[in-house]
């Protein structure tokens, strides 16, 4: 009975995560299960992907969660797909390298010297 109210191991990956900070890319809907399947095998995937600001596309867009910590050598990203402002579904944690990440943020503007 007291196993009941026992709480559930924490996935030390999600742990990290939580320290890092967080930066969201809004990104124009493609078909979400390839965006997946193309971030499992390259993370150079999501280079791939179109920015786009929130309020142009309410309607439908993937939202990317991209966590770094302060000189970006450890970056992971997770997806997000919303059509209209629900979530839809999501992805797992992806490792992304420095120079895969710094590219991604150059595509919205920010620049990672």
């Amino acid at each position: 009975m007291l196993s009941f109210f026992r709480k559930a191991p924490k996935d030390p990956l999600r742990q990290k995560v939580k320290e890092l900070k967080c930066r969201q890319i809004h990104y124009v809907d493609k078909d979400f299960d390839t965006v997946a399947a193309n971030m499992d095998s390259d993370c150079k995937a999501i280079l791939s992907l179109v920015p786009v600001n929130y309020y142009a596309v309410k309607e439908k867009y993937i939202m990317a969660k991209v966590y770094s910590n302060k000189d970006f050598t450890e970056n992971y990203a997770e997806f997000f797909r919303y059509d209209s402002d629900k979530l839809v579904s999501s992805t797992k944690l992806f490792p992304l390298d420095k120079v895969t990440a710094s590219k991604a943020f150059a595509k919205v503007g920010i620049i990672i010297k």
